[in-house]
């Protein structure tokens, strides 16, 4: 058992943490507005307000984000996410409608995000530019953007 004293010497010692892994949990978002989404070179839709949530068929390993708070001049830090999501949407409902597509590409829609962010210098938010990868299962997958 150790002593108060060893506890306190310990805490003492401690060097600052520079870096902190974490999971990403309940997850959930809203889009403010639709958007175009492309079905081919031609073709595109209004998605509708977007839904997102994590998706419960991804591994629990993927949803992670590291925060690095090594300083630098120019802000407090870099924070990098990894999540998987599942988004439906409205233009989903119309595309199966229609009869023009096959009904099995319009499963929720499953996406592996990575958000790249700077952490604001006094650490209280962050901007991100992130990327989105479509997996198999959906009209999207192996989509490319620009």
């Amino acid at each position: 058992m150790l002593s108060m004293e060893a506890i306190a010497g310990r805490r003492k010692s401690q060097e600052p943490v520079e870096r902190v892994m974490f999971s990403v949990k309940a997850l959930y978002g809203l889009s403010r507005e639709s958007v175009r989404m492309p079905l081919s070179k031609k073709q595109s839709i209004d998605s509708g307000q977007i839904c997102v949530t994590i998706d419960p068929e991804a591994s629990g390993d993927g949803n992670i984000g590291v925060i690095d708070y090594t300083e630098r001049a120019d802000c407090g830090g870099k924070l990098k996410v990894r999540y998987a999501v599942q988004a439906v949407f409205p233009g989903l409902y119309d595309l199966v409608r229609s009869g023009s597509h096959d009904p099995t590409l319009f499963y929720p829609v499953r996406i592996v995000a990575t958000d790249e962010c700077t952490l604001t210098a006094d650490r209280s938010g962050w901007h991100a530019l992130g990327c989105l990868d479509f997996l198999p299962g959906s009209v999207w997958a192996g989509a490319t953007g620009g």
